[in-house]
C-alpha cells in the first residue's frame, strides 16, 4: 500500500505548500523550545482563498487579531512552509502546530468531521486504517482538537483582559 503522504510527494503537492498555518501561542512556545528561537512565525493579512470549504467558519473571527493579521508560520517564495525539507517537516511530530498534526481532518469546535477532500486519503472507502497507521487515528485527533480550541480561547481572553 502506497501511504498518502507518498503519493502527495510524487504528485508535487503537500498539506505544507500553499497554505497559511495559524499558529497558537501554544504551538510557539513548544516550536521555540526545539528550534532554540521564534524567528519562524509571521504575522499576515488572511488570504481568504487558503480558507477550505468544510472547516469551522467561525475559525478565522477566532484566530485574527485586532489589527486583521493572523500569526502564521513562515513561509518560502514557493509559499513552502519554512519548515518543510525535502525529508517532510523538521520539527518532530509532537512539536508541530496542532493544525498540522490535525490534518487532513476538517473540524470545528464541536468536534470532527471528516477528511479534507484534497487529501488523497479521502478518495478511499476507509480511511480510518490509513490514520492509524500514520499514528492519526480519531481518538488522538479528538485531543489535539481540544487543545486547539482551547488554546486559541486562552489567548482571546488574554487579549481581552479576561483570567
Amino acid at each position: 500500500m502506497t501511504l498518502p503522504c507518498m503519493s502527495c510527494a510524487r504528485i508535487g503537492t503537500s498539506c505544507c505548500k500553499n497554505y497559511q498555518i495559524s499558529l497558537t501561542t501554544g504551538d510557539i512556545q513548544r516550536i521555540s523550545e526545539v528550534l532554540g528561537h521564534t524567528d519562524f512565525f509571521t504575522f499576515e493579512p488572511p488570504v481568504l482563498e487558503e480558507i477550505e470549504p468544510g472547516y469551522d467558519p467561525n475559525w478565522l473571527s477566532l484566530i485574527m487579531g485586532s489589527q486583521g493579521m493572523v500569526r502564521v508560520l513562515k513561509r518560502t517564495e514557493q509559499r513552502n512552509c519554512a519548515l518543510l525539507t525535502k525529508n517532510g517537516c523538521s520539527l518532530p511530530y509532537d512539536c508541530r502546530p496542532l493544525i498540522c498534526r490535525l490534518y487532513p481532518y476538517t473540524y470545528t469546535e464541536q468536534g470532527i468531521l471528516g477528511i479534507d477532500q484534497a487529501c488523497p486519503i479521502s478518495q478511499g472507502k476507509d480511511w480510518g486504517p490509513v490514520l492509524d497507521q500514520l499514528d492519526m487515528p480519531e481518538n488522538k485527533a479528538k485531543q489535539w482538537l481540544a487543545l486547539l480550541y482551547a488554546e486559541v480561547r486562552e489567548e482571546i481572553a488574554l487579549r481581552h483582559g479576561v483570567a
